[in-house]
């Protein structure tokens, strides 16, 4: 790390003092990523997140603190990006889910903005818009995760008492509400997020990470297609894998096929998305 006093000569802030008051809890950091947004990027992954995706590849990241994160200053967040300058464009604040930091996270952009690199968030979308509008303004643009739509949703991403993970066959479909981990007026809350930063501008991908069962992909595409996001958006179809879930044997019937897989990215442009990538 560089030295403080001589650092801030350099890089001078507004207001240094409060960016070393305010704290984060800090999973990790990578210095140099090419696939959370364009270009190179400092990635920084926050913890915690108020969902329990069955298959979260980093389920470490889901309590708001463990014994291996630690927490840092903004401070010290700015000083690693800024480590990394002039070999990045900007950074991208991930998780977890990073707007349960929205507070937080604004100071810290503010401060990353005036040295001209650019902040994005990659997010889920269960987020209040009004309550994280100071944070949303200051983005740049969104890589924003869609979970799925229905249901479905309310045992493949909100069940927080299956702190395992396991996959139960007989949940996907209860539609009891004595089973709803959450309102089903906020199961559609992401969308409308999303079309809350699509009218802004702010989104730079829409990424669908595809399991059979919990939802339908083509409905959902649908309901994406009818906000009209802009040619210029990015759609990423991500085949869900079991490696490093908590429960690999209990999802591996539910990964979609190659031809799955190429019937829904086949769909998508017929809805008329123009950039559509595939991870198989």
């Amino acid at each position: 790390m560089p030295n403080l006093q001589i650092f801030h000569k350099k890089q001078p802030l507004d207001n240094p003092v409060s960016l070393s008051e305010i704290t984060l809890p800090l999973h990790r950091i990578i210095p140099f990523s090419n696939v959370e947004g364009m270009g190179n990027r400092t990635s920084i992954f926050l913890q915690g997140c108020k969902l329990n995706c069955l298959y979260c590849h980093n389920p470490e990241t889901i309590p708001r603190y463990t014994a291996e994160s630690k927490n840092v200053s903004l401070d010290y967040l700015y000083q690693q990006v800024m480590d990394a300058v002039p070999f990045i464009r900007g950074v991208t604040v991930s998780g977890g889910e990073p707007t349960i930091h929205h507070k937080k996270l604004v100071p810290l952009f503010k401060a990353l903005k005036e040295q001209g690199l650019t902040c994005y968030l990659d997010s889920c979308g269960f987020f209040d818009f009004e309550k994280t509008k100071e944070l949303i303004d200051v983005t740049d643009k969104f890589l924003f995760d869609l979970k799925g739509i229905g249901d479905g949703l309310q045992s493949l991403c909100f069940d927080r008492k299956n702190r395992e993970g396991k996959v139960y066959p007989e949940r996907i479909a209860i539609t009891d509400p004595f089973h709803q981990r959450i309102k089903r007026s906020n199961l559609d809350r992401n969308l409308q997020n999303l079309e809350k930063l699509l009218k802004l501008n702010k989104v730079e991908e829409i990424r669908l990470v595809m399991i059979n069962g919990f939802f339908d992909g083509k409905l959902l595409l649908e309901s994406v297609a009818q906000l009209n996001p802009s040619k210029d958006v990015i759609l990423k179809i991500i085949r869900v894998h079991n490696k490093g879930s908590r429960d690999p044997d209990g999802l591996a019937p539910y990964i979609p096929t190659i031809e799955d897989m190429d019937q829904l990215v086949d769909y998508a442009k017929q809805c008329g998305f123009k950039k559509v990538v595939t991870v198989y």
